[in-house]
């Protein structure tokens, strides 16, 4: 028995079979971690895997790569980075095997079209998000955007920061003009003046602050807009079924060689990332690199569910999904028990 490519949700028949199918993987694992080592020739291949992520989630993948955790659980990873849509959306359509992503394009997505599973936070980030401006428009405080251009890209985490940043400093959505763009564009736009400023994460930000010097204003609101870099696949392709507790065990790696040799870490990401190291040293400053999957994320998911449907106007399923239905914890637990305190309700 399989799960079907074309299974509407990933029901409990399915999930039986995930989980015995994890049960013999991981048995398989630890047999072979008892034998004795076999001769080059004799060893499988790797198995390649792509694992695409938001700007400014790739902190652990990013360390399983250089470290060679991946390589040492049999797999050849490719790490593409993108905005978290575009990252999401390709481990939907078969692009990618793995997606690392906020949670806008998550609530975005119909479960039932195309099934995918949540098997956990790699990060979380209370400082990413951010609104870059021309001072030479006239923009030198929060509300001086209003009246203004400002660019964003509808429905990811960007979008929602500058919704919430607008609330905050009492501005009503119809006071800013939001200009809706690919997010690759953003950073031309702002240059030509065609917009005033824009909302993303703040590698892009920053980039951009660079560019404008004397001229660029940098808005940030620690706390308002908390990022979980949550990951994903589909259990219903055969190789992501195998290669899941591979993953999650390089993560797992990669997250206590974070935490035992932080300075090499950092160091490592921001080279990899291509960062300054003061940059990376914000980053990491705020950030929490740790494999979990804990209750609030699910309250949080239904949090940016209900703000798509009463403001973000993008599309987005007409009921509220049961988060809860489409995380698979036997993985976790197998790996990291402790990392796991979800609830079912």
């Amino acid at each position: 028995m399989g799960c079907h490519p074309d299974m509407r949700v990933l029901g409990g028949a399915c999930r039986r079979f995930v989980a015995a199918s994890l049960v013999l993987l991981l048995l398989a694992s630890g047999c072979k971690r008892k034998e004795e080592p076999v001769s080059p020739g004799e060893q499988a291949a790797p198995v390649a895997v792509t694992i695409c992520h938001g700007s400014v989630t790739d902190i652990l993948p990013r360390i399983a790569v250089e470290q060679g955790y991946f390589a040492e659980e049999g797999l050849t990873v490719t790490l593409k980075d993108l905005d978290g849509k575009q990252a999401f959306d390709g481990m939907l359509k078969g692009e990618c095997n793995f997606a690392v992503s906020g949670a806008p394009p998550i609530v975005l997505a119909e479960p039932k079209v195309t099934p995918f599973a949540i098997l956990a936070t790699v990060l979380s980030d209370d400082d990413s998000a951010r609104i870059v401006a021309r001072r030479d428009r006239g923009i030198a405080k929060p509300q001086d955007i209003k009246g203004k251009r400002i660019g964003v890209k509808k429905g990811i985490i960007g979008h929602l920061f500058l919704d919430l940043f607008m609330m905050r400093h009492g501005l009503e959505q119809n006071e800013v003009e939001q200009v809706f763009m690919d997010s690759d564009k953003l950073q031309d736009a702002l240059a030509s003046g065609e917009i005033d400023g824009f909302s993303m994460t703040d590698k892009m930000v920053n980039d951009a602050a660079r560019t404008l010097g004397d001229k660029g204003v940098v808005f940030a609101e620690p706390g308002l807009n908390t990022i979980h870099g949550i990951l994903t696949t589909r259990l219903d392709i055969p190789l992501n079924l195998h290669a899941t507790p591979r993953v999650l065990k390089a993560l797992v790696r990669a997250e206590r060689y974070a935490k035992s040799e932080p300075a090499a870490a950092k160091g490592l990401v921001a080279r990899g990332a291509g960062l300054p190291a003061q940059e990376m040293e914000e980053v990491w400053s705020r950030s929490t690199a740790e494999v979990t999957l804990a209750n609030p994320l699910f309250v949080h998911l239904e949090d940016q569910y209900r703000w798509q449907m009463e403001r973000g106007g993008s599309p987005a399923p007409a009921t509220m999904p049961n988060y809860l239905d489409l995380v698979f914890p036997e993985y976790l637990l197998a790996i990291k028990p402790d990392a796991v305190s979800i609830v079912k309700r």
